[in-house]
């Protein structure tokens, strides 16, 4: 059989069933149709001889949308699908004209959302104060438009809490008892964090205490701030659920600073207090002061005139970032697609899972190449429900791969005012997207758009 493509001679890692071999992969029409160590012939032959080949990663915490400037950043860094709509923040709504439009347009990866509750859900309900409480018509109507969104393919709610402070549980319940009937997920920015970590955490797993819903906590590392012992306390607490049998998983980035927008709650009156910092470790990384440290007045005019600022907080530290990632609960996270430019945003929109095998494989040993594998691949592809064909490798499966050098796979993006936040990292060699090769030699082919547009269907949750 002549194959499209022929991925010879690499070891292949296939985290399903955790087995690292030499052989080749053969696609056909967009799936892996063998896998083997007889030679095979393609219409293009990629040779992998002394490379990882993987499944390709998918980001299970995401804000990608349009433009496709920060898709093609993640597509570079070997992602193949993401998870959208994070944070309370769904990209755009209704979901089905959504997603029938991203179809048309075409899109290089592979994308699904979810809807979110705390900005997008709050807004279409007419509530414009995060601080302000839902009525219960609002809260009936908010409920409404989330039944149709997960009817018209949402793969599940997420709240950003710490967006709305003025959500209670009479608000968001309702919604995370309607994920749970369908088995979908809910995903928790938490209401709280730095010292006053514990309210909000044990906020989110009691939604999952009280209604069964399959949680995840959002970018895990970046929580907890410039504390050691509050991140080491959150693990405990996580533990706790996992030793309860909870479903309750997290995601996390690998940065010691996380990029929100300025205007939002995240930085009212008093938020450098909370994390043990001083205003000037917010850094400005997009709009007319991007690259500045930030002043009182810098934030003041900002949150009047520039809405859709995205500003970086130094507040993380950098050895708890391998403790929160090496727990069997945690996968990998790019928190990416809030820059929509060349030169701003954060470098983890471009350097993520380049940064994981870097920093966390090779050069301090936390994880080995199988575990940073299942968390970039399999555990997220079974946290969305779409481990049927994703995720893993072998007869049948989808043909997205990566293939990566781990002796030379590196995040070469910065901070904006101190490096590139968009600079393309080394060692991802190709990447390869339902059977189309989208990334060859570390370039990409950004006149191939291969992805698929996801949905998934209700499905009553029964025992």
């Amino acid at each position: 059989m002549l194959y499209d493509i022929v991925v010879n001679n690499g070891t292949i890692i296939e985290p399903k069933r955790e087995v690292q071999t030499v052989g080749n992969i053969g696609i056909k029409d967009g799936k892996i149709a063998v896998v083997c160590r007889e030679k095979l012939q393609g219409k293009e032959m990629i040779d992998a001889r002394n490379k990882i080949v993987c499944p390709g990663f998918i980001d299970i915490h995401s804000h990608l949308n349009f433009p496709l400037y920060p898709v093609w950043l993640s597509a570079k860094q070997g992602i193949t699908t993401c998870l959208s709509g994070n944070c309370g923040m769904t990209p755009e709504m209704p979901i089905k004209a959504y997603l029938e439009s991203m179809e048309e347009k075409g899109y290089p990866i592979n994308f699904a959302t979810l809807v979110g509750h705390s900005w997008t859900l709050r807004e279409m309900a007419g509530i414009r104060d995060p601080h302000a409480a839902a009525s219960p018509s609002q809260i009936e109507e908010m409920t409404k438009i989330a039944e149709r969104a997960l009817e018209e393919g949402a793969f599940g709610i997420s709240l950003g809490l710490e967006y709305a402070p003025g959500a209670a549980p009479e608000e968001y319940m309702p919604l995370a008892e309607l994920a749970s009937k369908f088995d979908k997920l809910v995903a928790i920015h938490i209401r709280t964090d730095a010292l006053d970590f514990a309210r909000g955490l044990k906020e989110a797993i009691s939604i999952s205490e009280q209604t069964g819903a399959r949680v995840q906590i959002s970018h895990l590392a970046y929580q907890f701030g410039v504390h050691p012992e509050v991140t080491q306390m959150a693990l405990c607490m996580i533990d706790n659920a996992a030793k309860k049998n909870l479903p309750v998983l997290c995601d996390s980035g690998i940065y010691e600073a996380f990029a929100t927008f300025v205007k939002s709650a995240v930085f009212d009156d008093g938020w450098h207090e909370r994390y043990g910092c001083q205003i000037s470790d917010l850094m400005i990384s997009t709009g007319k002061y991007a690259g500045q440290r930030a002043t009182p007045e810098m934030i003041e005019d900002i949150k009047k005139y520039e809405e859709e600022t995205v500003g970086t907080a130094f507040v993380g530290v950098i050895p708890d970032l391998a403790l929160a990632i090496k727990q069997p609960y945690t996968m990998i996270s790019t928190d990416a697609g809030l820059s929509e430019k060349p030169g701003n945003g954060h470098p983890q929109d471009a350097g993520t899972f380049p940064r994981v095998f870097q920093r966390l494989v090779r050069e301090q040993g936390a994880l080995s190449v199988m575990e940073a594998v299942k968390k970039s691949s399999y555990m997220p592809a079974k946290q969305m429900g779409i481990s049927d064909t994703k995720g893993w490798i072998g007869t049948g499966a989808d043909a997205d791969l990566v293939v990566l050098d781990i002796k030379k796979v590196k995040d070469n993006a910065d901070y904006v005012g101190i490096g590139r936040p968009d600079a393309s990292p080394s060692g991802i060699e190709y990447v390869i997207v339902n059977g189309v090769t989208i990334v060859s030699e570390e370039k990409a082919i950004e006149d191939r758009l291969p992805g698929k547009i996801l949905r998934q269907k209700n499905k009553v949750w029964t025992l």
